[in-house]
């Protein structure tokens, strides 16, 4: 899905991964695909709004 919004559809969006598959290998790969964060389960809600609010201030 990453892919597609990067290069498909061109659109500079944040896209911040939740999982809780936070593993290394994961977390490399998203980043390669062109996520801009990525946060592990569990998590609080100030956490996502932090991040969130960092990524739209870039914009």
């Amino acid at each position: 899905m990453i892919n597609y919004v990067r290069n498909e559809l061109s659109l500079n969006t944040p896209i911040i991964i939740i999982s809780s598959a936070g593993n290394e290998e994961n977390l490399l790969s998203a980043f390669e695909l062109g996520a801009n964060d990525f946060i592990s389960k569990p998590f609080s809600p100030t956490e996502l709004l932090v991040r969130l609010a960092r990524e739209l201030n870039k914009t």
